[in-house]
């Protein structure tokens, strides 16, 4: 009976989503359709120039989706500063800032299902724990915004006011129902379980040690961690548990421990977040090459992933470290497999933390020595 009225207000969230998203897309429709079609000087509509003109008003509204991202993470980080938390990691797209050792560095990396990310670290000795305002800083940033954009839109009516107005709503909405992967979806898991909480300042903490304190997986993986019995290990905080277990074992290159917790998890991936499922399947199959331990099947079968198969597009070290494998292992190119070993080496740099740095090291050198590569400068 539970799960039936999970699935029903799941999908009523869905339904209001694409509502907003739907209405939002008809009302700019129509005002560049019915209220600013351009005609000829004899009455005729110019095709010519509505084309022009919907192709300038995609560019300017993906500008404005990024502006709302922008928003959106600025809001968290304000949000955080009122609750007490210090900075970390600030993320646009692949591009962004990490605060390591009182400097700030840039960072390159992607997050499947994300298009920024504001990671912050908890307030230290605060019984109170708070987590409300900082999960809602986006949501309420992207709603405030848009308000006082349409303040402005009943002064000077604009069309790239009300997109603008109606990105922040959908914004707001995509990100406040809480659906899948987002700040709706975690403030709700919180306000229900303790233990949730628990994980949830467990995992800033341990992103913290990986960030501040130059702590490896290894050493974050002796703490005890906070597994919730009452949730599947598919759970999103559950899955991260797990991850942190997978990373520690792949930096210790114990690839059999990592390719038995991999395997479990791909046997349940469709349950799983995206960015996480992501993480799953580029190391299970770096696994599974790595060892000569999964059939052609396997291998074709998790290579030929959709979102795996978006995500071996990107430049990050880790990629191109799985980029090697494949090359060398399923390609049978052993020169195309140096360059993606080179432009791995040269992306370590660019990772969040040293911890993700420090595993990428550990498997580049065993990269190196399986491969016959030669020496590096490290």
């Amino acid at each position: 009976m539970k799960t039936h009225i999970k699935q029903g207000l799941k999908q009523l969230g869905a339904i209001l989503v694409y509502i907003v998203v739907l209405g939002g897309v008809g009302f700019i429709g129509y005002r560049i359709g019915m209220e600013s079609t351009p005609l000829t000087d004899e009455g005729n509509l110019d095709v010519g120039r509505l084309l022009i003109r919907i192709g300038i008003v995609m560019v300017i509204a993906g500008g404005l989706v990024y502006g709302h991202v922008i928003i959106h993470e600025l809001g968290h980080l304000l949000a955080g500063k009122l609750s007490g938390y210090t900075f970390m990691l600030f993320r646009i797209g692949r591009f962004g800032l990490i605060k390591e050792d009182g400097q700030f560095k840039t960072i390159s990396f992607t997050m499947s299902g994300t298009m920024g990310q504001c990671l912050m670290h908890p307030p230290e000795n605060n019984d109170r724990r708070p987590y409300r305002l900082y999960l809602l800083g986006g949501v309420l940033a992207n709603g405030i915004t848009a308000l006082i954009a349409g303040a402005f839109y009943l002064i000077y009516p604009s069309e790239y006011i009300m997109i603008f107005i109606v990105i922040g709503v959908m914004s707001a909405t995509m990100n406040g129902i809480p659906l899948s992967f987002n700040d709706g979806k975690i403030l709700r898991k919180l306000g229900r379980s303790s233990v949730a909480q628990d994980q949830f300042f467990q995992q800033l903490k341990w992103n913290g040690e990986f960030v501040r304190h130059n702590k490896t997986y290894s050493e974050v993986a002796e703490d005890q961690m906070t597994f919730n019995p009452n949730e599947p290990v598919t759970e999103q905080f559950n899955v991260y548990n797990k991850l942190i277990e997978i990373n520690a074992s792949l930096e210790q290159k114990n690839f059999k421990r990592a390719e038995s917790n991999l395997s479990d998890l791909y046997d349940q991936r469709s349950e799983i977040i995206p960015p996480y499922r992501i993480e799953i399947l580029r190391e299970y199959v770096y696994c599974l090459l790595i060892e000569d331990s999964g059939t052609p099947e396997l291998i074709e079968r998790i290579l030929s992933d959709k979102l795996l198969k978006s995500h071996l597009k990107m430049k990050q070290a880790d990629v191109c470290r799985v980029n090697c494998v494949i090359a060398y292992f399923v390609d049978n190119d052993r020169t195309k497999a140096k360059r993606w070993y080179d432009l791995a080496r040269e992306h370590l740099d660019k990772l969040p933390t040293y911890a993700d740095k420090r595993v990428n090291t550990n498997l580049l050198d065993h990269i190196e020595t399986v491969m016959a590569f030669g020496t590096h400068n490290n």
